[in-house]
């Protein structure tokens, strides 16, 4: 995923919500800008999923496909650069919160508490970074049903991985 980084935004909010593989994710968006990205884990009769919106063109939820996407600028320079190293952590593997903290010169609990402050989950793929003793946590979260999200998103691209070899 290529990521363009836009400083500021503006327009009506429009809210759209994805079915991915682990669940629903509602993605708050101006004009062609998300500028959120939340986890909806009690659904109900009134959620309506979007999977053609413009701003979604390109994006395939089941694989490793190459697109673009708007994001709204957020966070210190430090959770940036966190964020980054996370979209260079390929489809369908894992890096430990202290092998990321060692490519930036940082440590473990700094990468974990970016993770945990990561706007767009899913879209910048904090689950992907894991404790070298387990899963570590995931939205903030280390059980319940964040840690579940965290465990579908993994299994889902590892099963990928494994039915394209």
């Amino acid at each position: 995923m290529m990521i363009q980084w836009i400083e500021n935004c503006s327009g009506a909010k429009e809210f759209i919500t994805l079915l991915t593989p682990a669940g629903y994710l509602q993605l708050m968006i101006r004009l062609d800008v998300i500028c959120q990205a939340v986890w909806v884990l009690k659904a109900d009769d009134t959620l309506s999923i979007h999977d053609n919106h413009p701003v979604l063109q390109g994006l395939d939820l089941k694989e490793n496909a190459s697109f673009a996407v708007k994001l709204l600028m957020q966070g210190s320079p430090f959770r940036q650069l966190v964020w980054t190293e996370l979209g260079k952590i390929p489809y369908g593997t894992t890096l430990s919160y202290s092998a990321l903290a060692a490519k930036i010169g940082s440590s473990a609990r700094a990468v974990g508490n970016a993770c945990r402050d990561n706007p767009y989950p899913f879209l910048i793929p904090c689950h992907r970074v894991v404790s070298i003793s387990g899963l570590g946590g995931y939205c903030g979260q280390t059980t319940g049903d964040f840690m579940q999200l965290k465990a579908k998103l993994l299994q889902a691209e590892a099963s990928f991985i494994h039915d394209q070899s």
